[in-house]
């Protein structure tokens, strides 16, 4: 008897969740038409949809686990004709530790580019939104094997793509290894328009003569930067050091042409790898 009464039970809730979730559809499909929402599906119109999806998320039943809120907003996003495709963000870093899908992402087509975003949650109920984070790719960072400022720069200019950064700048100066000089390069270092004082360290080698210096430079593509950082090489004694880490040049690109652009750089005798980046951003 107890068996029956468990199983009727369980009955009877499945069906509650059929209904309830029956209802979600039913409304959401009555006050937000499909081209109601996929109008408002453009980055600067993106706010608002929040409201769509908010009133979709108040109506699912309040007992459900959170991946299976996830797979139907997923589903029901994916049922806009706008939506190219949805995702699951998956727990890799320890996100809500209970749960193996912690997010959702989707995509659409705008002036002919297939844009990605996600679904910022609130951090306090994550049956509403507040927003969407968008992975804007119009970066690619360019690992190359050019060991002297000369030949970077050489090959900066030969493209018509500003430049975000240079990373993992390692050079070595042959002034003696003191920490007064290490304190007076680095003090002048952190001076220039072009770089960072966060990112400019020293440190003295007890393996190498002379003094180690960690630079990364910024907007490298405009020419007196160019000029000035060969300048003060010269002065302060620094040779670029090849045992280091590998150069990484950040350009900035179109947004969609990062695979044109991959295919491009991989045929450089010098890059070791290209690989498309983003700037993110909260919407709204």
């Amino acid at each position: 008897m107890t068996d029956m009464t468990s199983i009727l039970k369980n009955v009877v809730i499945v069906l509650s969740f059929v209904i309830v979730t029956s209802a979600c559809d039913k409304k959401s499909e009555m006050e937000f038409n499909d081209a109601e929402f996929c109008s408002c599906l453009t980055i600067e119109d993106i706010h608002k949809t929040i409201p769509i999806v908010n009133e979709f998320l108040s109506v699912m039943p309040k007992g459900i686990s959170e991946e299976q809120k996830f797979q139907s907003l997923a589903k029901w996003l994916k049922a806009f004709p706008c939506i190219i495709e949805t995702t699951f963000l998956r727990n890799d870093f320890g996100i809500w530790p209970d749960h193996k899908i912690c997010g959702i992402a989707f995509s659409f087509e705008e002036d002919g580019i297939v844009k990605k975003l996600s679904l910022d949650f609130s951090p306090t109920n994550l049956q509403e939104i507040v927003g969407y984070i968008y992975d804007k790719q119009n970066k690619i960072h360019v690992g190359t094997k050019l060991t002297k400022m000369d030949e970077v720069f050489g090959f900066i200019n030969s493209l018509d793509l500003d430049v975000k950064e240079i990373k993992n700048g390692t050079y070595i100066s042959s002034f003696p290894a003191d920490s007064t000089n290490l304190k007076y390069i680095r003090s002048n270092l952190i001076t220039k328009p072009y770089t960072n004082e966060v990112w400019v360290t020293g440190q003295l080698n007890w393996y190498l003569p002379g003094i180690t210096f960690f630079v990364r430079l910024y907007d490298m593509k405009v020419k007196d930067y160019q000029e000035d950082w060969i300048k003060t090489m010269s002065e302060y004694n620094l040779i670029k050091y090849v045992f280091g880490p590998e150069d990484v040049i950040v350009f900035q690109i179109p947004e969609g042409t990062g695979k044109q652009w991959e295919e491009k750089f991989r045929k450089y005798s010098f890059v070791r790898w290209a690989e498309t980046s983003y700037t993110r951003y909260y919407l709204p």
